[in-house]
C-alpha cells in the first residue's frame, strides 16, 4: 500500500458499499445499493490505489474479485486488501522473489492453480482467492481472529512458515504485511483499524 487513504475517502466508499460500520446507538440502517453503485465504489477504490489504471481494467478487476469471492465464499473486501497490499492493483507487478500479477503469485502457486498467464486478471484473481481460501481452511480450527491473521500471514510467508512459528513468523516483511492487510480490511469493513 503506497499511499494512506483519508477518512473522507473511506467514508465515501463505505457509504457507497453500504458496509456496516462499528455498532453504536446512532447507527443508521443500511440502505439498498445497486450493483452499479457497488461497481462504482470498488472501481473508485482500485483507482485510488492505482491512479494510472483505466476504468475498464478496474471494472474487470472488480468483476473478477466479486465473482471469485462469491464462488469461494471469501470476503471480497479481504481480497481487495490483499491485492492492494500485494500490487496496488498493477497486473504487471513483479517482485524480486519472482511473484507476479495482481495477487503476486509465485510461479509454483500459479502453476498449481492452472494459471497460464499471470497478467490475466481473471486467472490471477482466481488463483489469489483460491490461495487465500486454502489458507483460511488450513487454519479454520482456530478462533476467527487467529484463523484470519494466520491465513493472511501465510499468503505472504507460506503455511509452512506460519505453522513452524505457531503464528505470524517474525519476519519484518510478514509482520508489516499482516498489519497493512488487516488495517485496510478493517477500514473497508467500517471498523476501527486498531
Amino acid at each position: 500500500m503506497q499511499r494512506l487513504f483519508s477518512a473522507a475517502f473511506l467514508a465515501a466508499v463505505l457509504c457507497a458499499l453500504a458496509l456496516p460500520r462499528a455498532a453504536s446507538a446512532s447507527t443508521q440502517p443500511l440502505r439498498h445499493v445497486t450493483a452499479a453503485q457497488v461497481m462504482t465504489a470498488y472501481v473508485d477504490a482500485i483507482r485510488y490505489f492505482n491512479p494510472g489504471i483505466d476504468e475498464n481494467e478496474a471494472q474487470e478487476i472488480v468483476a473478477a474479485i466479486m465473482r471469485e469471492a462469491w464462488e469461494q465464499k471469501v470476503d471480497p473486501r479481504l481480497v481487495v486488501a490483499i491485492v492492494a497490499t500485494e500490487s496496488s492493483f498493477d497486473r504487471t507487478a513483479r517482485s524480486s522473489a519472482g511473484a507476479r500479477g495482481l495477487g503476486q503469485l509465485m510461479p509454483s502457486t500459479a502453476s498449481l492453480d492452472g494459471v497460464t498467464d499471470v497478467e490475466d486478471i481473471d486467472q490471477n484473481i482466481h488463483a489469489t482467492v483460491l490461495t487465500l481460501k486454502g489458507n483460511i481452511e488450513h487454519y479454520s480450527g482456530l478462533d476467527a481472529q487467529d484463523c484470519f491473521v494466520r491465513a493472511i500471514a501465510a499468503y505472504n510467508a507460506g503455511t509452512g512458515a506460519v505453522d513452524r512459528y505457531g503464528g505470524v513468523p517474525p519476519y519484518d516483511e510478514t509482520v508489516n504485511y499482516v498489519y497493512k492487510v488487516i488495517t485496510l480490511w478493517r477500514r473497508l469493513t467500517g471498523q476501527d483499524s486498531d
